[in-house]
């Protein structure tokens, strides 16, 4: 069976990966509720366990793409991945954005990765330990 996720951890993961976890989390709770399904049923829907949908959207696990994919399918979505600059706070108090590529890469740090095509301004996700990202 190929694996669907790749479990968090403090020592191997960075504070950007946790971040991008807990936005995947909160568009994964988010899809959920908007068709009304429990965990359950969402789980049936898209071919996993109850317990892995349960542990998504807690943020303990990053999903692969090959999980969202599935997922994007069975509720047909696409998924989008936008890469946003990184503010970096200088010594003497001023920021500065590292920006690569085109177009406007800091839209107040939204949608790291989003799975569903609407935006639903994931701009102050935090992940709380042991909580579904619907509950935060």
């Amino acid at each position: 069976m190929p694996r669907t996720t790749r479990p968090l951890s403090s020592r191997s993961v960075s504070e950007d990966s946790a971040v991008v976890a807990a936005q995947c989390a909160r568009c994964l709770c988010e899809l959920r509720q908007s068709t009304g399904e429990t965990q359950k049923q969402f789980a049936e829907r898209i071919g996993m366990t109850e317990s892995m949908i349960s542990r998504l959207e807690k943020g303990d696990h990053m999903p692969t793409l090959a999980t969202l994919s599935r997922i994007a399918a069975g509720f047909v979505r696409r998924i989008e991945i936008v890469f946003h600059a990184h503010d970096h706070e200088h010594a003497d108090g001023t920021r500065h954005s590292h920006r690569h590529g085109h177009g406007d890469l800091d839209h107040h740090n939204q949608h790291a990765l989003t799975a569903a095509s609407s935006s639903s301004g994931l701009s102050s996700q935090r992940k709380v330990r042991g909580k579904s990202a619907c509950d935060v």
